[in-house]
């Protein structure tokens, strides 16, 4: 029952949306190239994403959900370019994972705990997670796979609501590098924990010194 408890809490957390219209947040060492984007008007997960930046960029972008964890969203390629130029450009952005429904129930939830809660819970350490979930790997016991099958938790690509986060670099952000500094890592609940600590994951996959600049809006694919 503890373990039911802990998931539906995380589901609650995870699946949730603010009260108020999307949350913004600029990071790093913003004005070293002020990177913006907007999302298409009619399109919940975003193919593509209109980016502008000051100053030529390499630029990388993430869908960051607090409590769970983030994925890389562009480049999906080594093969891919991801310098830009001054000015604005369009580049694609991949979900790998379709969102799950969201139960209003959660979304009033959040709405009641977000920013109202004077002792709010301690936020998570950062681990990597190193617990397979893919249940063709637990042998060949169909109840345990079953059972184990109906508790596994969606991967962060896969959230309903989170974090669109635009990072721009003087210097190449390798994709193989970030994502093996970011793919398996559980971040901070908090959402501005959770910003900073990606953008800390992203600063670990680029030589010392690079100033980054990022920018992130909330998401909503429901």
């Amino acid at each position: 029952m503890l373990q039911l408890h802990r998931i539906a809490l995380a589901l609650v957390v995870t699946t949730a949306a603010c009260a108020s219209g999307p949350e913004i947040r600029k990071l790093g060492d913003y004005s070293a190239a002020q990177p913006l984007f907007t999302t298409p008007a009619n399109e919940k997960t975003p193919s593509q994403i209109t980016v502008n930046v000051t100053r030529p960029s390499y630029v990388t972008a993430l869908f960051v959900v607090p409590g769970r964890g983030a994925v890389v969203v562009f480049p999906t390629d080594t093969l891919e370019s991801t310098h830009v130029d001054a000015g604005q450009h369009t580049i694609p952005v991949q979900f790998r994972e379709r969102a799950y429904n969201r139960d209003s129930m959660f979304a009033a939830i959040r709405r009641q705990t977000q920013g109202r809660n004077p002792n709010p819970s301690p936020v998570p350490p950062v681990f990597r997670d190193t617990v397979r979930r893919d249940t063709t790997r637990l042998g060949n016991d169909s109840s345990t796979s079953s059972r184990l099958g109906a508790l596994r938790d969606p991967g962060p690509g896969a959230s309903p609501i989170g974090y669109l986060l635009l990072v721009a670099s003087p210097a190449q952000i390798p994709l193989a590098t970030l994502q093996r500094h970011v793919n398996g890592i559980t971040i901070p609940i908090d959402d501005d924990e959770a910003l900073s600590t990606v953008m800390k994951l992203v600063k670990a996959s680029v030589p010392d010194g690079t100033k980054l600049s990022g920018y992130a809006r909330e998401l909503d694919r429901t």
